[in-house]
């Protein structure tokens, strides 16, 4: 890999340009060299004020005039795999926001095709990075939680629904799960040893939908063009109770809007026969010497969204398996599709049938 990295960044939504772009523009030895966006004025805009030397409408005159090493993908959720395809085809490496995909099938083609090409995907779970999982992660390691048997994973809001394509299933293949419940889901499974999931029990509701609350705001996407008749066919809230091949099981509740308490990030209580921990506020329980203990670490907190960068130009220069690779995007994937297979059947489905216990 030469010195200077190239990079494209597609879909210049508020995270492209809250994040990525500033931290891309600060890397050491990269190129932020194009961006692309079906708004081409706020593509044009957005390369004048932060010195991105070429802006395209799509991916493919992108990849058709550049030379790039790796490109992010910051597009609509259905739209991620077929840009990663382009992107494969030309040998460049790929970073996609979450989720991988929509489609269990097509993401499976895909990562199928990337092995064949040798392009290295990540997908975006800045959660990982966050200083306090990172210390549960190791203490997860180091086995002070024992055999861990239960896991609760949450995040409410109260009226947090975003507007914009964020609602219409055909751009986002789902709601609240597809949305926030990702984060939760994938960052409970990481710290607990990605263990293989065996049945699935799930319920999905469209509760509020378009509420005309007063004096509340949300996140809202900055293409204008996308879902300007404001469709809302997804989820606002998910629930689901997933067991493993290896005795845990986790309950995962998440929306976007509903009449109860608010959380103020994502709580997750993990409960083995040896020790416990809970992420908000970081605590880790154990009895030692027949006496309970609770610890609370002291640590500065960090830039999730920065070190994610951070790592996946590491991957391209060092040619590492990212700490979220396709292949755990795709997992993710398809716990997500059982909860919703779940909830349309009204019965707990079974996943990764005949296939040997790994965990």
């Amino acid at each position: 890999m030469k010195n200077e990295i190239s990079i494209g960044l597609i879909g210049i939504g508020s995270i492209a340009e809250s994040s990525h772009i500033p931290n891309l523009k600060t890397a050491e030895g990269v190129k932020l060299a194009a961006v692309a966006d079906m708004d081409l004025d706020r593509a044009r805009d957005i390369s004048q004020t932060y010195g991105i030397p070429l802006f395209f409408k799509t991916a493919e005159e992108m990849f058709g005039k550049t030379q790039l090493d790796a490109v992010m993908i910051c597009t609509p959720n259905a739209t991620h795999i077929p840009i990663a395809m382009k992107a494969a085809e030309k040998g460049i490496h790929v970073f996609m926001e979450k989720p991988i995909g929509t489609d269990v099938e097509e993401v499976e083609n895909y990562l199928r095709f990337t092995k064949e090409k040798n392009v290295m995907t990540m997908v975006g779970m800045p959660h990982r990075f966050r200083r306090e999982a990172q210390i549960l992660k190791k203490h997860s390691l180091k086995g002070t939680f024992g055999n861990v048997y239960y896991v609760k994973a949450k995040l409410f809001r109260r009226r947090g629904t975003p507007k914009g394509w964020f609602t219409d299933k055909a751009f986002s293949g789902g709601g609240a799960l597809m949305d926030i419940g990702v984060h939760v889901l994938d960052l409970a499974w990481w710290l607990i040893g990605r263990p293989e999931a065996r049945s699935i029990t799930g319920k999905t509701v469209t509760g509020l939908g378009n509420y005309e609350t007063n004096y509340v705001s949300s996140w809202e996407s900055s293409n204008k063009q996308l879902n300007s008749g404001r469709i809302f066919d997804v989820d606002d809230f998910g629930a689901a109770w997933i067991r493993f091949a290896n005795g845990a099981v986790l309950s995962l509740e998440t929306s976007w809007a509903l009449n109860g308490e608010q959380d103020e990030g994502i709580e997750i209580d993990i409960f083995g026969d040896k020790g416990g921990a809970s992420l908000l506020p970081l605590s880790i329980f154990t009895e030692e010497d027949g006496l309970l203990g609770k610890t609370q670490p002291v640590f500065e907190k960090n830039d999730p969204f920065k070190e994610e960068i951070d790592h996946f130009i590491e991957c391209i220069r060092t040619g590492v398996a990212p700490l979220i690779d396709g292949e755990d995007g795709f997992e993710v994937l398809k716990l997500l599709m059982g909860i919703y297979e779940s909830s349309r059947l009204g019965k707990e489905i079974q996943i990764n049938e005949g296939r040997e216990d790994t965990c």
